[in-house]
């Protein structure tokens, strides 16, 4: 007579955006995902005037760099930094930047 094996219950499989963010992890790309992230969300957050004249947008140590080629829309940022940092960190949706230099 024949007895089938126990079969074991395999756990459910994670979703995808689980093993991913898993995998940026331990890899310590995590920062490098969520800068390239931000750049490609930028026209959507900031629009396109300010889009266009940002040359750089580097995150590092939790700290945002904007670099910028218009010395009124340098302190129009600088001014904006508390709703920039909101903004990003919203998009993110954690804070993932503390403070936010334009330059």
């Amino acid at each position: 007579m024949f007895i089938p094996a126990r079969t074991i219950r395999k756990p459910e499989p994670d979703p995808i955006s689980t093993v991913i963010q898993k995998w940026l992890k331990q890899n310590h790309l995590e920062d490098k995902f969520l800068q390239a992230d931000i750049r490609t969300a930028w026209e959507d957050l900031l629009g396109p005037l300010i889009a266009r004249h940002t040359k750089s947008i580097v995150l590092e140590n939790r700290i945002l760099k904007i670099r910028v080629d218009n010395a009124p829309l340098r302190q129009e940022l600088f001014m904006s930094r508390s709703r920039i940092l909101s903004l990003i960190n919203e998009r993110a949706g954690r804070q993932i930047a503390l403070e936010c230099l334009v330059y």
